[in-house]
């Protein structure tokens, strides 16, 4: 990707899993990826494990078409996600211009509420497989991308998440070498 690549937008939820907000930022950062997090309820916004985070926007103030694309780290915070129209809007106009859309743990089942799920591959968390029924494939992996969607599986896949999104985003050779980088 260029250098001039729109930042990714990343929502932030109350009750948003720590580790799924935090590891795909900092790959991507580290891949020199724009990031801008956005809060979804207010800007101050406490995860699911007591960390609060100060999100660098209101959720409310983005244009899809200012960005790269969305990512939605999962946790408690998904069934939020589901049920906040917003969220829901930006998620379908990111994908109508083949933007990345990405969601890791439980989150989607934000994308499936937006109807972004039809026929793609995916993984989530257990036991919300039930959920994704637009899916053609759920399948048990750290992460899956099949085109500009990527998914996660959960707090432990963090970081395979976050390097799959590098990936997606144009920057998987770098990626192979922020692996070693890492010591991953």
């Amino acid at each position: 990707m260029m250098l001039s690549m729109k930042p990714v937008l990343v929502l932030m939820a109350p009750g948003f899993e720590e580790i799924e907000l935090t590891a795909p930022i900092d790959i991507l950062r580290r891949l020199e990826i724009p990031v801008v997090t956005a809060g979804v309820k207010g800007r101050c916004v406490e995860g699911a494990h007591g960390m609060t985070m100060m999100a660098e926007m209101l959720m409310v103030d983005a244009n899809a078409e200012d960005y790269s694309g969305i990512i939605l780290p999962g946790g408690p915070a998904s069934w939020l996600l589901r049920d906040t129209p917003g969220v829901l809007s930006l998620v379908r106009a990111m994908q109508k211009d083949g933007k990345l859309v990405a969601a890791i743990c439980a989150a989607p089942i934000a994308l499936e509420a937006a109807g972004v799920l039809a026929g793609r591959r995916v993984t989530c968390y257990p036991g919300v497989e039930g959920d994704l029924k637009s899916a053609a494939e759920v399948v048990a992996e750290p992460a899956v991308i099949d085109g500009q969607l990527v998914t996660g599986r959960g707090p432990g896949a963090a970081l395979e998440f976050g390097f799959a999104l590098g990936t997606a985003l144009g920057k998987g050779e770098q990626v192979a070498a922020l692996r070693v980088a890492m010591c991953v």
